[in-house]
């Protein structure tokens, strides 16, 4: 058994048919197919089910797999465990973050770990907090910036800062004449927001329920920037994450919104595991540019 062997099994799990996981590793599929095989004799079980529709894990292939995960994973981190030793931030580090959070924390991130280790290599995961979780605890990221609350007892959760959820508005509209909205107003009007599955909409729609509101959302965007350009645009007002967008962004003002809870940002890892030096490199720096992204705020 080789390690060739543990990563086609990996790559084909995670896209679903041999095609693309050859894609992915850059092979051709009879290659991967072989290599399957090869595993499946040595360990005398069909790991995988094939069909016209891809390939899907077998009982015993699940169970592998988890074992495969973190072989590679820690296969992967020899480099980082020998500079560690001598002190040296080299190797490869992996983070993921919500998309409303990565507009204001990746450049200041990658700027950061390039003056001080600009040898690490660095991979980045934007999406959603329970794609991200998953994630992690799939060894595919070291850390995770996302969304509390987050409830697997397999990882550790650090305060990284709660924000406001507040109204994005067109500059120039009539809304900025006021200090301040309420949900239940702000609500009747024309919303461009995320999809209906995705985690800020669903907490928006429980607060509005709350007090038994219906939210107006003829518009629905998936990603932050693009719901930007739209209310810049005047197709609609959003409520996003006050961290979001800055306060000085062209053509956008925020309005803060009276009768929604605070959001909390979080730092997830994995439990006993131990973070490379690359990998701790990323969290120093993301908790630096949180706090003084926090101090920021409050002055204002």
């Amino acid at each position: 058994m080789e390690l060739k062997h543990l990563e086609a099994l990996i790559a084909v799990s995670q896209e679903g048919s041999f095609t693309a996981a050859a894609d992915r590793l850059r092979t051709v599929q009879s290659n991967i197919s072989e290599q399957i095989r090869q595993l499946e004799v040595e360990l005398g079980t069909e790991l995988l089910v094939r069909s016209r529709q891809g390939a899907t894990l077998t009982e015993a292939g699940r169970a592998v797999l988890a074992r495969a995960s973190r072989i590679k994973h820690e296969a992967s981190e020899i480099a980082s465990d020998v500079a560690d030793v001598f002190g040296l931030k080299i190797g490869n580090a992996s983070f993921g973050v919500v998309g409303t959070a990565s507009k204001w924390l990746v450049p200041d991130l990658v700027s950061a770990m390039q003056r001080s280790a600009p040898d690490v290599i660095l991979r980045i995961h934007e999406g959603a907090s329970e794609r991200l979780v998953a994630e992690v605890l799939d060894l595919q990221l070291a850390q995770a910036v996302v969304t509390a609350p987050v409830t697997n007892k397999k990882l550790i959760e650090e305060h990284l800062l709660d924000e406001r959820l507040v109204g994005l508005v067109p500059q120039g509209s009539k809304l900025l004449g006021r200090g301040s909205i309420k949900l239940e107003e702000i609500a009747k009007e024309r919303l461009v927001m995320p999809p209906s599955n995705n985690p800020l909409r669903l907490e928006v729609e429980l607060a509005a329920e709350a007090i038994n509101v219906e939210l107006n959302v003829p518009i629905e965007v998936e990603g932050v920037r693009l719901i930007g350009d739209l209310v810049a645009a005047n197709a609609g007002i959003s409520i996003l994450p006050e961290t979001s967008f800055d306060f000085e962004t062209p053509g956008l003002r925020t309005l803060p919104i009276e009768g929604l809870p605070l959001r909390r940002l979080v730092l997830v890892t994995l439990r006993d595991t131990q973070l490379s030096a690359a990998d701790l490199a990323v969290r120093e720096h993301i908790l630096e540019i949180v706090s003084e992204r926090s101090a920021g705020h409050k002055k204002r």
